[in-house]
């Protein structure tokens, strides 16, 4: 049986890479104490579940002068949800729907919120296709996806939550780095890469999908790395050429 990693390991094996890194957002495994000190440094935090995926259980959270709390994101169920709090122990209650019965829903991890969007504040997301072909790693593609209105608070940018893809020169071409797209794919391909060899050592397989913001000084932020991704959404750009190099790669993968 293959080894999965969840959020808060990948994190921890990929700060050890001196690259990876300085591309990487700052995260802890999530407890009620550690919120207040993450809003105390950074505009907003995302509380994301450890091992789920498809958008779903992330809370976009930031604190008003008030003291209240702004929850926007989706449940572990994948709906929507859109809250003011008072209390950290009602987040509690969003996070784990079922402790009322005492069950938790697992762990999950805090992160700073990297603000990644176009110049009209919609939020951004990178994918980037990496693929080890014999001892050579190579890039089988790479699209932009900006998030749909329903999450535009939220941030979260998945296609399972209605983002619209486009290539990643579309994607580029919004934001205020439109001129220097050449360097920001660039340092992308070689941030994913980095990645990918530290992933490998861990759990080896021949496919990664990187999740990457784009700062506000234009520089690529990793977010997760899907350790088996689909690769639907590449079908939707470039009349599916994308898609096919990379289902070519595959078969020459399997190549003896």
């Amino acid at each position: 049986m293959k080894r999965t990693l969840g959020k808060w390991e990948q994190s921890v094996f990929l700060q050890q890479n001196p690259l990876v890194a300085k591309h990487i957002p700052e995260t802890l495994i999530y407890n009620e104490n550690i919120l207040d000190e993450f809003l105390n440094r950074y505009p907003s935090v995302y509380v994301k579940h450890n091992t789920t995926g498809q958008g779903r259980a992330i809370l976009k959270i930031r604190k008003s002068n008030g003291g209240h709390y702004y929850v926007n994101g989706f449940t572990i169920q994948g709906k929507p949800i859109q809250k003011t709090v008072w209390r950290v122990y009602e987040i509690q209650q969003l996070l784990h729907p079922f402790i009322k019965f005492g069950r938790v829903s697992g762990p999950y991890i805090i992160q700073e919120a990297i603000q990644s969007c176009t110049e009209n504040g919609q939020p951004l997301l990178i994918r980037v296709h990496v693929q080890k072909l014999k001892n050579d790693w190579v890039i089988g593609g790479m699209y932009g996806a900006i998030a749909s209105k329903l999450a535009t608070e939220s941030g979260v940018v998945n296609s399972h939550r209605g983002a619209t893809i486009m290539t990643i020169s579309e994607a580029l071409s919004l934001t205020k780095f439109k001129n220097d797209q050449k360097d920001t794919v660039k340092k992308l391909e070689e941030v994913a890469i980095a990645a990918a060899k530290v992933i490998y050592s861990v759990v080896p397989n021949r496919d990664y999908g990187m999740d990457f913001g784009v700062n506000q000084d234009g520089m690529p932020v990793l977010i997760e790395v899907n350790t088996t991704p689909g690769i639907g959404s590449f079908a939707k750009i470039e009349n599916g050429a994308p898609w096919r190099r990379i289902v070519e790669i595959r078969k020459m993968q399997s190549e003896p």
